[in-house]
């Protein structure tokens, strides 16, 4: 915009230079005439070369005015069209810029979009990373698991295998023991059944009229040896009586210390016969 200003002025400063020279020119042919009239003793013929002067001079002016003018719009059209130029390279700028900037950011859009669904990957990798740690994790601890089951019920059955025999070993020696004591007990009661059976028939009457004769008695005896009771269960009468006698007669029959023994002797059947 200063240089069409710049160029008006300069057009308007040569005009009015042009118009300064027109006057001066104009001045100093009245000037010449005036003096040529004073110092003429005859009558000036009407100044009939100057008029072409005169009109030549305005022509010249005008000339050097159109064509100033004609320079001016000339200049000016080309400054508009510079300008024109320059506002299309403005917009063309601008619209370039704005496409740049629409195409970075498109191009941003795409690599967050880009850096977001990587992100969504590295995610689900990791999550599946992890699933198949987690994955391995209990597969390794059922397996630990299962073998230490194994091994506990392998221990298990090896103890109760062992307690098995123990115990069996423990039943076979109680059973034994007890075969045993039985066998001592029963050897006992049989030498004390004998000693009892020995002590009835000392106190029996030697009679032959017995001789033949048998007589099952039932006798029960305190821990002492004191006959508690003593009945009959089966015989001839006479030996039953002499034998019942003879039971009562001693004040106590022999009795062995052993609880075993006393239980197989506190209630006995014994056959008494001659």
């Amino acid at each position: 915009m200063r240089k069409p200003q710049l160029l008006a002025k300069l057009t308007n400063s040569d005009e009015k230079v042009a118009i300064a020279k027109s006057i001066g020119v104009h001045f100093a042919i009245a000037l010449v005439l005036l003096i040529s009239v004073s110092f003429s003793p005859d009558p000036l013929p009407a100044p009939a070369p100057s008029q072409p002067v005169i009109k030549a001079t305005f022509i010249d002016a005008q000339a050097i005015a159109d064509k100033q003018k004609a320079q001016a719009e000339a200049q000016a059209k080309v400054a508009a069209r510079e300008e024109e130029k320059r506002q299309a390279a403005k917009a063309a700028n601008q619209a370039e810029a704005d496409r740049q900037r629409r195409i970075n950011a498109e191009k941003a859009k795409q690599r967050a979009e880009q850096k977001k669904a990587e992100q969504k990957r590295q995610a689900e990798a990791n999550r599946q990373k992890e699933l198949k740690r987690v994955a391995a994790q209990q597969a390794r601890e059922r397996k630990e698991r299962e073998a230490r089951e194994k091994a506990e019920r392998k221990a298990a059955q090896e103890q109760a295998a062992m307690d098995k025999l123990q115990q069996e070993q423990a039943e076979a020696e109680r059973a034994a023991q007890q075969q045993r004591r039985q066998r001592q007990v029963l050897s006992e009661t049989d030498r004390y059944r004998a000693l009892i059976k020995q002590k009835i028939m000392q106190g029996l009457l030697n009679d032959s009229s017995y001789k033949g004769k048998k007589c099952r008695l039932n006798i029960r005896l305190a821990t002492t040896g004191f006959v508690v009771q003593v009945r009959t269960l089966s015989g001839d009468a006479a030996l039953c009586r002499a034998s019942e006698a003879a039971v009562r007669r001693p004040d106590k029959l022999p009795m062995s210390q052993n609880q075993d023994v006393y239980q197989q002797l506190k209630d006995i059947n014994l056959t008494v016969e001659l």
